[in-house]
């Protein structure tokens, strides 16, 4: 529902324009006036648009309804993990891998880009196209073990993770890492597919001096790797839990 809004701020534009120019060309002041039209279900249907639309809306909510796979209960975006993330993230990992061609030991995305909450039973195209509906290309890189150390010092600050576990203390210390069950090494390097966006604006993590080698697929976006990650996982059976899997646990001392 639109409430003027944008109606509003384009006019304050225009206005703050029409007066920039008036003062670069020295013409006379212009009196400029609107009306903010509330858009909602109060206005009549227009039969011939409807009717003009009528084919594309058909189209559009047949793709939307497609069943990709199944929630055996209501998923939440919950921090530091839980089965939502972990879908994403292993979304990555996995369709990064075949994307690229290469062997993949972790990934890493973020919780802000998961925009809503999945409800319990069927999940379809357009329920995905809602949870991620950025155009946020898969990205792979090759890093330095120093990266890995970072991200698991970030573990519980909104990313969403595969292939790698983290224990920290109440303090955000790190008290293990482990990338495929072994212990990170600084002086290792490790394949992590990620998104270009958070690649390009995730300055404190995504360090130059800690990318040996950066591809972007022109190809896949992260709506789809989740959207191939449940055909797959619905082909076998297996349907998506909310808990997380303990890939991030923080550690309080007992009392």
């Amino acid at each position: 529902m639109l409430d003027g809004m944008c109606l509003r701020s384009f006019a304050m534009w225009w206005v703050g324009l029409g007066w920039l120019g008036s003062l670069a060309a020295a013409e006379p002041e212009v009196e400029v006036a609107f009306e903010a039209v509330r858009i909602d279900r109060t206005v009549a249907v227009d039969g011939e648009l409807e009717a003009y639309l009528a084919p594309y809306r058909a189209g559009v909510e047949a793709f939307a309804s497609e069943v990709i796979g199944y929630a055996a209960e209501p998923l939440s975006r919950s921090r530091p993990e839980c089965g939502l993330s972990n879908l994403v993230a292993d979304s990555l990992r996995a369709v990064g891998a075949k994307e690229f061609e290469e062997e993949v030991d972790l990934a890493v995305t973020n919780f802000g880009g998961l925009r809503r909450d999945l409800p319990q039973g069927p999940l379809t195209m357009g329920l995905i196209a809602e949870l991620s509906p950025f155009e946020n290309y898969l990205t792979y890189l090759v890093v330095e073990g120093e990266f890995v150390m970072e991200l698991a010092r970030q573990a519980t600050r909104g990313v969403a993770l595969s292939g790698i576990s983290v224990k920290l203390d109440a303090e955000g210390n790190v008290l293990e890492a482990r990338v495929g069950g072994e212990p990170v090494e600084a002086g290792k390097r490790y394949r992590v597919v990620s998104i270009d966006y958070l690649v390009s604006t995730y300055d404190s993590l995504f360090r130059e001096e800690w990318i040996v080698e950066k591809r972007v697929s022109k190809n896949l976006v992260q709506r789809d790797a989740i959207v191939l990650r449940l055909s797959e996982l619905n082909a076998q059976g297996v349907q998506i839990y909310d808990a997380g899997a303990g890939r991030v646990e923080v550690v309080t001392p007992k009392k």
